[in-house]
């Protein structure tokens, strides 16, 4: 007998799908809340980090997370800055993910650089490690191997790695898969998105035409086996450019309030390298690929 909890998943993702794939409306799906912009690291590239902007309070995270619920969406993530570092009082974000569970949510993932520990009751935590030592602190300092260290001590059952490909860590793809697959790293596997400009063009953004290769490397990473979490059909779109931008399934709230798909202005969606949208959009077109991939984490 299927139980309520799995029961109302199972009605919310038939009907989900349907109106997204066969009525071709997008409908609310996964919701962001950027708990603080305070980061203990300042990545090159990175714009949103320790700006001076106020943290958001327990009430409003409290608020946005019924909000949401109330329109839809039905899938959660927290982000920041580094969202461990949050608190509010006596509130921090182990009770963000404890209060979102009793809402409802069907999963919670946090997107954090695993400097200060993965022990949390989210379903999958992302953690940010871009390359091997040599590579990985021209984007974000000499940290790897305390996040290496990290990973491996945690008990966490379900962690995934996010690896920016920019114009200072391109070269160390494949090494980096290959050592992760080698040394059997307790991840899932490593999803890859390209360095996006957010505040305009800046040295470490790859074009199109460079990011081609780059994806065509990726692409034949998939086919030795390597440990890629992106779809090749996902792959694909974000080689061609011929994906939707401002996907709606998704939005953002932060302490400034809420933006449809991510933070930044409509200007950068031409160069937009977030790979998990395009994961989405050719779910949507029924690749199995995507298809198979966001089984895997969601």
């Amino acid at each position: 007998m299927i139980g309520k909890p799995l029961w109302d998943r199972v009605r919310f993702y038939t009907a989900f799908v349907w109106r997204l794939v066969a009525l071709q409306r997008p409908a609310p799906f996964i919701y962001g809340i950027a708990l603080t912009d305070r980061c203990n690291l300042a990545c090159r590239g990175c714009h949103v980090s320790n700006t001076g902007r106020r943290d958001m309070r327990w009430d409003e995270v409290v608020t946005a997370m019924r909000g949401a619920w109330a329109r839809g969406f039905r899938e959660l993530y927290f982000g920041g800055g580094e969202p461990m570092l949050w608190h509010d009082a006596d509130f921090t974000i182990a009770d963000a993910i404890a209060e979102a569970k009793r809402i409802g949510f069907f999963h919670v993932h946090v997107y954090t650089n695993g400097l200060l520990g993965l022990e949390t009751s989210a379903d999958l935590v992302w953690v940010s490690m871009d390359g091997l030592p040599g590579v990985f602190e021209r984007r974000r300092g000499d940290h790897f191997r305390q996040v290496e260290q990290v990973i491996r001590a945690g008990s966490h059952v379900k962690v995934a790695l996010i690896y920016v490909i920019d114009r200072n860590t391109a070269e160390g793809v494949e090494s980096f898969l290959r050592w992760v697959h080698e040394t059997k790293l307790p991840v899932m596997g490593v999803m890859f998105y390209f360095h996006t400009p957010y505040y305009g063009r800046d040295v470490l953004f790859l074009t199109a035409e460079e990011r081609a290769p780059i994806i065509d490397r990726l692409l034949g990473c998939i086919r030795a086996g390597l440990p890629v979490i992106n779809s090749r059909a996902g792959l694909l779109a974000l080689k061609s450019g011929n994906w939707p931008r401002r996907f709606s399934v998704t939005s953002v709230v932060d302490v400034d309030g809420e933006s449809v798909c991510c933070r930044a202005s409509d200007e950068v969606c031409v160069d937009c390298g977030y790979a998990a949208c395009t994961e989405l959009t050719e779910f949507q077109r029924l690749r199995p690929s995507a298809i198979l991939g966001m089984m895997r984490y969601w």
